[in-house]
């Protein structure tokens, strides 16, 4: 009994995920709208060092948190080996190895793609929110601030929407739960813009299939942390603008 209960989750429907993507997106809407501006204005702080800190203090960490305590309060024996049972944190294997690369190379091209495309039809496409818009150059201060918005961005979107949500989303909408899943992550960032939601569109949608795929979160945390790892390269250096 014990078994099926860490295994077999609690189904959640439209209305509950939707609640829960929607209560972190107004968090992530206020920390841009309110808490980026205010550390400009009041400390001088640039808007994307603002982000770093705001978001990963405002956001990611409350996310962290979250997913973890609700994954840790289904135990019916808690532990950590339970823990990482329930939110599918395993080992990888060749398979996942051979997923985590294959998804990367996928999402990698579609994602250009559909920069392609949208940069041919509106020359004027920029695919980064407006606190990432003055590329801040390779400073070690930018770097220092980047690490814990990675950690955190990664380990909580990763363990809050896949190791804790997608598996109570497969319980009650069986083999297309990566696509709410998918869809309300992409609708998550509409606070950063549309170009933003457009150019996620591969990631948000091809990362939780292949973690319902694979059933290990481990494999998403990779995909994640290489393309957020990218996006950082990208934003310093001036590209993504």
């Amino acid at each position: 009994m014990q078994s099926e209960t860490e295994t077999n989750p609690p189904p959640i429907g439209l209305a509950a995920s939707a609640s829960m993507f929607g209560a972190f997106s107004i968090l992530l809407w206020l920390t841009v709208m309110a808490a980026i501006p205010w550390l400009r204005d009041t400390f001088g702080i640039s808007p994307i060092i603002g982000w770093y800190i705001s978001g990963t203090a405002f956001v990611l960490i409350p996310m962290l948190i979250y997913g973890c305590l609700m994954t840790w309060r289904e135990l019916p024996n808690r532990s950590l080996g339970s823990l990482k049972k329930r939110a599918r944190l395993s080992a990888m294997n060749r398979g996942d190895v051979i997923w985590a690369i294959g998804g990367t190379f996928a999402i990698a091209t579609a994602t250009a793609a559909i920069l392609a495309l949208a940069r041919y039809l509106d020359p004027n496409f920029r695919p980064s929110p407006w606190f990432l818009l003055e590329p801040p150059g390779w400073h070690a201060s930018v770097f220092a601030a980047w690490i814990p918005l990675f950690v955190s961005n990664i380990l909580g979107e990763e363990l809050c929407w896949r190791g804790y949500l997608l598996p109570r989303q497969e319980a009650g909408f069986g083999r297309i739960a990566w696509l709410p899943n998918g869809i309300f992550w992409c609708l998550f960032h509409w606070s950063f813009g549309w170009p933003i939601m457009v150019t996620l569109l591969p990631i948000t949608l091809l990362l939780p299939w292949i973690v319902q795929q694979r059933q290990n979160t481990s494999v998403g945390i990779v995909i994640h942390g290489v393309f957020n790892a990218a996006g950082f390269i990208a934003v310093v250096s001036g590209a993504g603008t």
